[in-house]
């Protein structure tokens, strides 16, 4: 060894002794420390960027290496079943879902929470454990439109005029109801506080609103004046004769009937209100009334084929007694005796529907649950004996995600003439990994990219040109619209290659048949079912393609105010007359 590489390895040895403790077992703690951290840092470096951290969660849901569709859907799922309570005081609450108010979730944000984690922090031993990665609170945009139409609504509610003590009797004592205070909130206010809210996922999120607050004119020290007069009306006893029964009502139920009201000076006057004692009439006339039948019509697909008619019954004139009572009350006599007298009920009228296993049956159903059900439905058999049925199939209502058909079509020309490819960028990620999230997970960003890059006139004329009708637009303010039947045209055309062939058909296909939303056409189909679903605000579509053992057929169901349990007990009835 030559005198130099000694020289070193000594230098080198004079440095290790120096540096590292002098008893052994305290220096193999310390390289097994350092090897532990060089492999957790290891480990940080090999969790995969695209799932979920060690303790991502969303609303108490364990997402650990949850993927990017998984995460997606149990933050829409959340997403439904959050809502916002609103709250003047003790004396009114509002209570409303956030997706009927115009809010949208923040999809992809929330599930960069949940896996983002940036390189250099993997660095970091333990870091991994030490990433914001839970959701606790739902990360929400408002389409305006929609948003303002529900403050301002919101508002009228909340905002109502002072009430005034009343008089009531309690155990027996003459009490008074204390006065209400005013309230007056904006639709401005209650759009800045809902923006800037923090709304728990998939719960309620109470908000105790600053409304403004001004006291009522007269309030429990203001009723001596008519304290008396109250005293009066209690101390009447009335007798009423209903047939061969006599009632009278007690002290409490008469002090029920006084209100008190302010008049145009100021001053606090007291009424007897004529509704409160029909209520307590109707309760005599349970004893003494005679109810009136039921008559029963059968309907059979739309027509009626047969009527039993239900019998006539008898009850208290109410409008009359209650008159004669408000009389008596008023007058100075402390006891009275009235009669009651009887007035014919007809009877009630009750439809049972059937519906035969034909054409007509079928098309009887889907007018009837349209406008029972604020349904919009089309249906076309593909082949057996081709039956077709619909109602308000031509309405033009908002689309929900179903727009995204409409998009993909014109994505897959552009594909064709070679201006778009599965691996261009878009976003932060691919065209490829960006169609997937648009027709399977149903997040909206790469969507909403796509209609800006073509334009939405442009988007318009481009499915006019295919045969769509002007229901379906892109220019229709906050939300795209659609209608039914368009959107049976595109399931048609796409299952018998028309509209849609080659490797660009077999693609969505496969979307139409991965995604995880599959609770309404799919859950109530005996077949195979390849669908799309839609849901904005209050609306639930599904539009369906359904190879089922008996035949294929495509259907639309558009609904508002409703969820998939409706959709999919429409598609099992509707299967039940088309293959009985």
């Amino acid at each position: 060894m030559s005198v130099g590489r000694k020289k070193k390895t000594k230098m080198n040895e004079s440095w290790y002794r120096r540096h590292m403790p002098a008893k052994r077992w305290q220096r193999v703690a310390i390289w097994v420390s350092a090897g532990i951290l060089l492999v957790v840092i290891a480990f940080q470096f090999a969790w995969p960027t695209d799932r979920g951290l060690p303790l991502a969660r969303v609303g108490g849901q364990s997402l650990s290496l949850a993927s990017f569709d998984e995460m997606a859907s149990v933050i829409v799922d959340q997403f439904d079943k959050s809502s916002v309570e609103l709250k003047v005081g003790d004396d009114k609450t509002l209570a409303v879902k956030l997706k009927d108010i115009g809010a949208e979730p923040n999809t992809e944000k929330m599930i960069e929470r949940l896996r983002g984690y940036p390189w250099w922090a993997r660095l970091i031993p333990g870091s991994i454990l030490l990433q914001p990665a839970q959701v606790q609170d739902m990360d929400v945009y408002y389409a305006y439109e929609k948003f303002k139409t529900f403050t301002d609504k919101a508002a009228k509610e909340l905002t109502f005029a002072a009430q005034n003590a009343r008089l009531q009797v309690k155990d027996g004592q003459i009490v008074t109801t204390e006065a209400v205070a005013s309230s007056k909130i904006t639709s401005e206010e209650l759009q800045t506080i809902l923006s800037g809210a923090q709304l728990a996922i998939g719960e309620t999120t109470v908000i105790d609103l600053p409304a403004h607050r001004e006291a009522a004119q007269r309030t429990s020290k203001d009723l001596a004046a008519v304290r008396d007069e109250a005293e009066a009306i209690l101390a009447h006893k009335v007798t009423i004769t209903a047939g061969d029964q006599n009632f009278s009502p007690e002290r409490k139920e008469i002090a029920s009937w006084i209100v008190l009201a302010t008049a145009e000076d100021g001053g606090v006057t007291l009424s007897i209100d004529q509704e409160k004692i029909k209520v307590y009439l109707a309760t005599i006339n349970e004893k003494v009334g005679t109810p009136a039948g039921q008559t029963d019509i059968t309907i059979v697909d739309g027509r009626e084929v047969g009527r039993v008619e239900g019998a006539i019954g008898r009850a208290i004139n109410s409008d009359e007694l209650s008159a004669q009572l408000v009389d008596v009350l008023r007058k100075p006599e402390m006891e009275a005796t009235l009669t009651a007298q009887f007035v014919d009920q007809q009877p009630s009228v009750i439809y049972n529907s059937r519906y035969t296993a034909s054409e007509a049956g079928l098309r009887a159903y889907v007018h009837d649950v349209a406008y029972g059900r604020n349904m919009w439905i089309s249906i076309v058999q593909l082949d057996g004996q081709k039956w077709t049925a619909a109602a308000r199939e031509h309405e033009s209502i908002p689309s929900g995600s179903t727009y995204k058909l409409y998009v993909a079509l014109m994505l897959f020309d552009k594909m064709d003439k070679g201006e778009i490819h599965w691996g261009d960028p878009i976003l932060d990620t691919n065209v490829d990994v960006c169609f997937d999230r648009m027709t399977i997970a149903s997040t909206n960003p790469c969507a909403e990219k796509w209609i800006a890059d073509f334009g939405r006139a442009n988007l318009n004329n481009f499915i006019y040109a295919h045969g769509f009708s002007t229901g379906t637009s892109f220019l229709t303010g906050s939300a795209t619209a659609t209608t039914a039947a368009d959107l049976t045209q595109y399931m048609i055309g796409l299952h018998t290659g028309s509209l849609l062939n080659g490797p660009h058909r077999d693609r969505l296909l496969h979307s139409l048949r991965s995604h995880p939303y599959r609770y309404g056409i799919p859950t109530g189909s005996a077949g195979m079912v390849h669908d799309k679903v839609g849901f904005l605000w209050g609306y639930v579509h599904d539009t369906a393609i359904v190879q089922h053992p008996r035949g294929t057929y495509v259907m639309t169901i558009m609904t508002n105010g409703g969820s998939y349990a409706p959709i999919a007990s429409v598609t099992r009835e509707v299967e039940r007359i088309m293959y009985p």
